[in-house]
C-alpha cells in the first residue's frame, strides 16, 4: 500500500520548487523596504542562481529527453513536462528581473552611479575607456575562431565570453564565428571620471 507522503499530489517537483525559491528571492529584490544595494544584490543573486540552475538542472532535463526517458520523478511529472514548466517559469521570472533591474537603475544613477553604455559616453569619456581597453584590456584577450579546422572550444563553466561574427575575409562570401574568453580577473564595469 503506497503511503500519503509517497502521492505525487503531495511531492513538489524538485525543478519548480527551485524556481519558486528563487523568485522569492527576486521578490526581495523587488521590495522597495529593501536597501537599494541589498536590492541589487538580491538581482545579482537570482541572476547567478539562474545561471548555475541551467548548467545543472535544465541541463540534465534535456539529457533525459533526449534520451528518451519518460519515467516521471517523485512528483509524476517527465522530464519533458518538467521542462515546459521550468521554461515557462523561468521566462516569467527573467521578464521581471528585466523589469526590477531597468526600474532599480535610474534609482542607482540617482545616488551618484550611472551605468551607460559607450555610446553615451563623452569624448574625454570615450578616450579613457579606449585607452583602457588598448593597455589593460586587449593584451589579455584570446580570441578563438571557429571554423573546420578550429572547433567549438570548451568553455569554462559560469565563464563570460562573447561571440563575435567576423566580416567574410576578402575573397570569401561567408561570414566566421569567434568567440572570446573574458579572464574572470577583468572587472565587469569601468569606472570613468
Amino acid at each position: 500500500m503506497k503511503s500519503k507522503v509517497d502521492d505525487p499530489q503531495n511531492i513538489l517537483n524538485r525543478e519548480l520548487s527551485w524556481c519558486e525559491f528563487n523568485h522569492r528571492v527576486l521578490e526581495e529584490a523587488m521590495d522597495s523596504n529593501n536597501p537599494l544595494l541589498e536590492r541589487i544584490r538580491f538581482a545579482a543573486i537570482v541572476a547567478s542562481n539562474l545561471d548555475e540552475f541551467f548548467m545543472v538542472r535544465v541541463a540534465s532535463l534535456r539529457h533525459k529527453i533526449a534520451d528518451g526517458d519518460s519515467r516521471p520523478d517523485p512528483s509524476g511529472m517527465t522530464a519533458a513536462e518538467t521542462f515546459k514548466a521550468v521554461s515557462t517559469r523561468i521566462e516569467q521570472m527573467m521578464a521581471a528581473l528585466y523589469q526590477t533591474v531597468a526600474q532599480l537603475l535610474p534609482q542607482v544613477a540617482e545616488a551618484g552611479i550611472s551605468i551607460r553604455s559607450f555610446d553615451a559616453l563623452t569624448a574625454d569619456e570615450k578616450g579613457l575607456i579606449e585607452s583602457k581597453f588598448e593597455n589593460e584590456i586587449f593584451p589579455v584577450l584570446t580570441p578563438m575562431a571557429i571554423d573546420p579546422t578550429h572547433p567549438f572550444p570548451i568553455l569554462v563553466n559560469l565563464s563570460l565570453n562573447i561571440g563575435v561574427l567576423l566580416a567574410p575575409a576578402s575573397g570569401e562570401d561567408k561570414k566566421r564565428l569567434a568567440v572570446v574568453p573574458i579572464p574572470p580577473g577583468l572587472p565587469r564595469l569601468l569606472q570613468v571620471g
